[in-house]
């Protein structure tokens, strides 16, 4: 019986390290949806700002919401990179305690939903800082 509890305390260690990482991915996911919120709130701003506007101010709303779009479109890759990063971490957590409990010997799979997570993550933060420079190239279009 010692052994059990020594092997899931084993188990439990060894999910501490995916577990902090679906924190920061918890984390992440706000920081986009709330920039996703802020586009979108932009955006409807803007659509009312065109109904109203003179013609020779009109491309310049169009091109600002084309921009938006785009950014829109890059923060939605990131946040489905991030939710799929955090349902491989979910998944690999649960392998860990599955594959202790039935003895099956899950260090490969465990090993392919890490790097697939880590793949997930790093695809979130490269999206993250596409909509960044996206977003400074159009306050400072120089």
């Amino acid at each position: 019986m010692l052994s059990i509890h020594a092997d899931t305390s084993h188990v439990i260690q060894l999910a501490v390290g995916p577990a902090f990482m679906l924190a920061a991915i918890g984390g992440t996911l706000t920081v986009l949806t709330n920039r996703l919120a802020r586009v979108n709130d932009r955006t409807l701003k803007r659509r009312d700002d065109l109904k109203a506007v003179a013609d020779d101010q009109r491309a310049e709303i169009e091109e600002e919401l084309r921009t938006l779009n785009r950014r829109a479109k890059i923060i939605n890759a990131a946040v489905t990179a991030g939710a799929v990063c955090a349902i491989l971490v979910c998944v690999l957590i649960g392998s860990l305690f599955v594959g202790n409990e039935l003895e099956i010997p899950f260090d490969r799979p465990v090993a392919v939903l890490f790097i697939l997570a880590m793949l997930g993550l790093i695809a979130t933060y490269t999206l993250l800082l596409v909509e960044i420079f996206i977003t400074q190239r159009s306050i400072n279009p120089t």
